[in-house]
């Protein structure tokens, strides 16, 4: 039995900046379709994201949630973060992630996926090495690469059995990446965005 954690601030303004990187139309059609596929099967209401909304985060540089002044945080970091993704992106080969399975959180139902070529690996190590860090927080270290696709409404118990077919649901997803993007996030999750600054990546 899992016990899931209502989402209570999908919707609402916010202040984040992430590296992501860009997705193509197709990528997005094709989360479209794994979300029907679970959808239905879930016995609970779900937050399930728009496709203008899908993404996959390589770094939140400013986190969504946090007490402290994002702006001014911001303008502290935002050329050197910039500076750092233009060292790392520049000349690198475009990149292919892999989405090959769903995953049930407490939080979200997630699809997550492989990198071969490093850069995804490459740019969160450097953050946590270059970038310092807010006032009182930890350094996020991320172990994967994922997608969110849908947020819980409510807090509810989930039976093992609706995990695992859930979790058992084919995807094979081959997402081409052409550009690393900064961005900046006003309605969560990345309901509404901006471009900062986007690195096109070089064709193979």
């Amino acid at each position: 039995m899992l016990q899931t954690i209502a989402d209570d601030i999908w919707g609402l303004p916010c202040l984040a900046y992430h590296v992501q990187p860009s997705l193509e139309p197709e990528t997005r059609a094709a989360f479209e379709a794994a979300q029907r596929a679970f959808v239905e099967l879930w016995p609970e209401p779900l937050h399930v994201g728009p496709k203008h909304g899908l993404h996959v985060t390589i770094y939140p540089l400013v986190t969504v949630k946090g007490a402290f002044d994002k702006d001014a945080y911001w303008q502290r970091i935002a050329r050197r973060s910039q500076g750092l993704l233009e060292e790392l992106c520049t000349g690198h080969r475009t990149l292919e992630l892999r989405f090959s399975r769903l995953k049930v959180t407490d939080t979200a139902i997630i699809a997550t996926a492989t990198e071969e070529t490093g850069l995804i690996e490459a740019i969160r190590e450097r953050i946590v090495r270059d970038i310092p860090l807010p006032p009182g927080a930890s350094p996020i270290n991320y172990d994967l690469i994922h997608t969110t696709l849908a947020r819980y409404r409510t807090k509810a118990s989930i039976p093992d059995d609706v995990i695992e077919r859930i979790e058992s649901l084919p995807v094979a997803i081959t997402a081409p990446v052409k550009q690393i993007r900064l961005v900046r996030e006003t309605l969560f999750p990345c309901l509404v965005t901006d471009e900062i600054a986007a690195i096109p990546l070089i064709g193979r």
